[in-house]
């Protein structure tokens, strides 16, 4: 699942920051750090990635998945750019900001939800679904999580 790799690429950038800034920074700073790498990292190569197989390679996409290509797959391919944007645009936008980014990943993760499960209805149950479905909910919980050890996002 190259979710996970993305995911695992935006874990390692943390660790490296927290590496050079130390860990002494407290459980706020830590989370900061990770939370930070999570949304620029991550959300970010996901709006790229999405944005390249569902707009530039759009035909290939919608035939490698059985599904008909379509206006739909581009407008889903810039939603999935708009991701990667609020996510890079964190490094720049704090506080409130960082919620309206997590509130778009929320948004972002039902769509997914959804799609998985209405394939599922239709009999076209595939183990990939099933654990994306599971590894996006644990996800948005440990973002949450983290996001709320973060004073500066409520203030």
């Amino acid at each position: 699942m190259w979710i996970l790799a993305i995911i695992g690429m935006g874990v390692v950038t943390a660790l490296i920051h927290l590496g050079v800034l130390g860990w002494d920074i407290g459980t706020a700073g830590i989370c900061e750090v990770i939370v930070l790498h999570q949304f620029a990292v991550t959300s970010g190569l996901i709006g790229v990635i999405g944005f390249y197989i569902n707009v530039i390679k759009a035909d290939e996409t919608a035939k490698s998945l059985g599904w008909p290509g379509g206006p739909f797959q581009v407008k889903y391919g810039f939603s999935q750019l708009g991701v990667g944007v609020m996510g890079v645009l964190s490094i720049f936008f704090r506080g409130s900001f960082w919620f309206g980014t997590l509130v778009t990943l929320y948004i972002y993760g039902i769509s997914g939800l959804w799609s998985h499960i209405a394939e599922m209805k239709r009999k076209k149950v595939n183990p990939i679904d099933t654990w994306n479905i599971i590894l996006d909910i644990i996800y948005h919980i440990v973002l949450t999580i983290l996001l709320l050890q973060i004073p500066s996002v409520w203030n």
